[in-house]
């Protein structure tokens, strides 16, 4: 029986070896190949360290792009768990505040706009990467959101998951 290394190794080679999509359309059908042919759990487990592997800026300007094209109960639902994760180290009205976020998206994360997502997301990568990490499993169950992310994102879950075609890491 094929896995999906054996479906897909080439394209993640390709890569790995920095030659990823030529295109943005390109880098979309990658995507959708991956996407089909990785099993949901080891997608979910990948995404988020490849996306917190990006530049800080990289990263809020991902985050924000997707985001955009959410719905707003999808952006008030990863904000709530992101928020839900920050609120533990309390403080955390004060935490939205000096990210610039508007601190009134605590009881109303449906009302925050996708730059306060890519905000707290980019402050949970950085403070709190198990939590940013947990928050990306979101991206595992929609696809089109990561391809709004553009050719840098897909080229980072498509290297991270190359490297880990090592013996032992898949």
């Amino acid at each position: 029986m094929a896995t999906f290394l054996d479906r897909i190794g080439g394209l993640l080679d390709q890569y790995a070896s920095g030659q990823g999509a030529a295109s943005r359309e390109e880098a979309q059908e990658h995507y959708d190949q991956i996407a089909q042919h990785v099993p949901p759990d080891v997608l979910r487990g990948t995404i988020g360290p490849a996306i917190g592997g990006l530049e800080g800026d990289q990263v809020e300007d991902r985050i924000r792009r997707s985001a955009s094209q959410m719905t707003p109960e999808q952006r008030g639902g990863m904000l709530s768990q992101l928020l839900g994760g920050l609120a533990g180290a309390g403080g955390l009205r004060d935490v939205l505040g000096r990210i610039g976020v508007d601190p009134s998206v605590a009881a109303n994360p449906q009302a925050a706009s996708p730059q306060d997502v890519a905000k707290v997301a980019a402050y949970a990568k950085d403070e709190r990467p198990d939590l940013f990490h947990k928050a990306m499993e979101f991206y595992a169950e929609h696809p089109l959101l990561v391809k709004t992310m553009g050719t840098l994102a897909v080229a980072a879950i498509a290297k991270r998951l190359a490297g880990g075609r090592r013996p032992g890491l898949l």
